[in-house]
């Protein structure tokens, strides 16, 4: 249970290094629509780089937190892994998938990068659940 642990802290880090770095670019392009063309702050593509900075940060500070309290959690260590998978595909969904949709154009409609994005989010929620509910079923007993 200990190297799960730690591989979800990885992950969590490696996930908020990721942010940080893609952060300095967002910055720089901040700085230069401010001295350019503010419209650029408003469009689309910027919204979607800006929510996919701050959600692999939130993310991945989620799986750190997962990671140092996996040992508390009284379940079996095959769902443990299960959630880890799950946490993985929404933090995925979350920073890359994001990524790439911010360069698309929006259009009414489903779409395979929406659905998988709807999946793997629906994974990391389901995986938090069970987790905040074996977190729960410890604290009653």
């Amino acid at each position: 249970m200990a190297k799960l642990s730690l591989a979800n802290m990885l992950i969590g880090f490696a996930a908020i290094f990721l942010a940080a770095c893609a952060g300095t670019f967002l910055a720089f392009d901040a700085t230069e629509a401010f001295i350019h063309d503010k419209s650029i702050l408003s469009s689309w593509t910027f919204t979607l780089l800006s929510s996919a900075h701050a959600h692999t940060n939130l993310f991945g500070m989620i799986h750190i937190l997962f990671g140092l309290t996996l040992p508390y959690a009284q379940i079996s260590k095959k769902i443990q892994i299960l959630q880890t998978y799950g946490l993985s595909a929404g933090t995925f969904a979350m920073s890359v998938l994001m990524f790439i949709r911010a360069f698309e154009q929006p259009f009414l409609g489903y779409d395979i990068l929406g659905i998988c994005m709807g999946i793997s989010l629906s994974a990391f929620l389901l995986s938090l659940g069970v987790h905040c509910y074996s977190l729960a079923r410890k604290i009653m007993r």
